[in-house]
C-alpha cells in the first residue's frame, strides 16, 4: 500500500493496432488518459500512484483494451500489507479432552490481502512441531485440536501469519492442559421455594458429570433476573473446594445470616435471599474447575446453564414495598435483627442451635405475626 506501479501493454503487429488505439481499466473503471504514457508505436504504459489496499479478495483487475472494448491483456494486482505478529493467544481445554486456542491478528489487523494463520504446537522438551487443522471453530482467529493431547507436560504454542508480502510469527506461549480446563455448565439445575419464606429461593444443581472421575475442586457462580427484566444480577461466590457460599444484593436487604452449603457428593446448593415476594425469577449457574490433579492455577468459567424459573410466594402484608429508601432499609434491618435476637433468646438453648433452620423458623413466625396484625388492625391504621 502507498507504492506506485507502471504497467505496459504491447500489441503484436498482427493486430494492426497502435498505442493510441488502446486504453486501460482498473476493476472495470476506465483510467484517465493523463495516466497513460506511449512507450512505442504499439506499446502503451499506465502509471498508478499511491495504491490503496485491494478492494477484492481475488485481487484488483488491471486490463488493457482495444478501442472497441476488446480485452487484449490483463493482470491481477494484490495491494496490501505484510501480516503483523499475532498477539493475545489464549487457550482452553474442555474437560481435558481437547484444546481450543484463539488469537488477535495484530495491532492493525487488516492487511487487504488473503492472509493465512497457522497454529502450531509441540511438547516443550521433546517432540516435533504439530499443525492445528480445524480453524474458525470459536471465531475467525481460532483453531481446535480435538485429541491426542498429553497431560502433565507443558506445550509450546505459537501462530504463524503469511500472505503474498511476508510472514510474521507470534511469541511462543507455554501452557499445561491442566491449567486451562473448563467444563460443561452444571446440570440438573432446580429452583424451588423455601417453605413460606416470601423473599427466598433454593437453588440446587449437579456438578459437571464429565469431570466426575477426576480429582478437582470447583467454584460456582449464580446469576438471576426477574421475569420482566433482561438484566442479570450475579451472586458473589467465595470459598474453595466443595464448600460454596453466596450473598446476593438485590433491592431488599440481604439475609441476616450467610448461607453456607457443604457439597455432598456431586450435589451442590445455595440460598438466594432478599428477593421480591410474588416474583418469577430466572436462575443460571456456571462452574469453574480448578486444582485438577493439584494444578496451582485457576480454571476457566464454563458457559451458563440454561435458565430455570421459579416464583417466590406472594406477600400478604398490607404494607408492601420491597424497595424502601436507604434509611428505611437500615431501620428495618436493625428492627428485624433485634426481633430475631429476642426470639432466639426465648427459643434457642446454646450457640449450637444457631443455624439456618432456626433462622427459617423465625422468618415463618415473623410472617405469621404480620398476618395476625393485618387481620386485627383497621385498614386506615396499617
Amino acid at each position: 500500500m502507498g507504492s506506485s506501479l507502471l504497467a505496459t501493454c504491447t500489441v503484436s503487429p498482427d493486430f494492426h493496432l497502435k498505442a493510441e488505439d488502446l486504453y486501460w481499466t482498473l476493476n472495470g473503471r476506465r483510467l484517465p488518459p493523463t495516466s497513460y504514457t506511449p512507450l512505442g508505436p504499439t506499446t502503451l504504459g499506465v502509471a498508478l500512484f499511491h495504491l490503496n489496499g485491494s478492494r477484492q479478495q481475488s485481487g484488483d483487475n488491471l486490463v488493457c483494451h482495444s478501442r472497441d472494448g476488446g480485452i487484449l491483456a490483463g493482470s491481477c494486482l494484490y495491494v496490501g500489507l505484510p501480516p503483523e505478529k499475532p498477539v493475545n493467544i489464549s487457550c482452553w481445554s474442555k474437560n481435558m479432552k481437547d484444546l481450543t486456542c484463539k488469537w488477535a491478528p495484530g495491532t492493525e489487523g487488516e492487511t487487504f490481502l488473503p492472509t493465512n494463520y497457522t497454529l502450531k504446537y509441540k511438547l516443550r522438551w521433546y517432540g516435533r512441531d504439530n499443525t492445528c487443522q480445524e480453524y474458525h471453530t470459536a471465531g475467525p482467529y481460532s483453531c481446535h485440536i480435538p485429541k491426542d493431547l498429553a497431560l502433565f507436560t507443558p506445550y509450546e504454542i505459537w501462530v504463524e501469519a503469511s500472505n503474498r508480502l511476508g510472514v510474521a510469527v507470534s511469541d511462543v506461549v507455554m501452557l499445561d492442559i491442566l491449567d486451562v480446563v473448563t467444563t460443561d455448565p452444571p446440570s440438573d439445575v432446580h429452583v424451588s421455594r423455601v417453605g413460606d419464606l416470601e423473599d427466598q429461593l433454593s437453588v440446587r444443581w449437579s456438578s459437571p458429570p464429565a469431570l466426575k472421575d477426576f480429582f478437582f475442586q470447583a467454584k460456582y457462580q449464580i446469576q438471576y433476573r426477574v421475569e420482566d427484566s433482561s438484566e442479570w444480577k450475579v451472586g458473589h461466590q467465595w470459598g474453595e473446594g466443595m464448600v460454596f457460599g453466596v450473598w446476593l444484593f438485590p433491592r431488599c436487604p440481604p439475609p441476616l445470616l450467610p448461607q453456607v452449603v457443604d457439597n455432598v457428593g456431586n450435589q451442590t446448593s445455595c440460598r438466594l435471599a432478599g428477593l421480591r415476594p410474588g416474583t418469577v425469577y430466572f436462575v443460571q449457574v456456571r462452574c469453574n474447575p480448578f486444582s485438577i490433579y493439584g494444578s496451582k492455577k485457576a480454571g476457566i468459567w464454563s458457559d451458563w446453564s440454561n435458565p430455570t424459573a421459579a416464583s417466590t410466594p406472594r406477600s400478604e402484608r398490607a404494607s408492601g414495598g420491597c424497595d424502601p429508601k436507604g434509611g428505611e432499609q437500615n431501620t428495618t434491618l436493625r428492627r428485624e435483627l433485634k426481633q430475631f435476637l429476642g426470639w432466639v433468646k426465648k427459643h434457642a438453648y446454646g450457640c449450637s442451635n444457631l443455624g439456618i433452620k432456626l433462622y427459617d423458623q423465625w422468618r415463618v413466625w415473623l410472617q405469621k405475626s404480620h398476618k395476625t396484625r393485618n387481620q386485627v388492625l383497621p385498614a386506615d391504621k396499617l
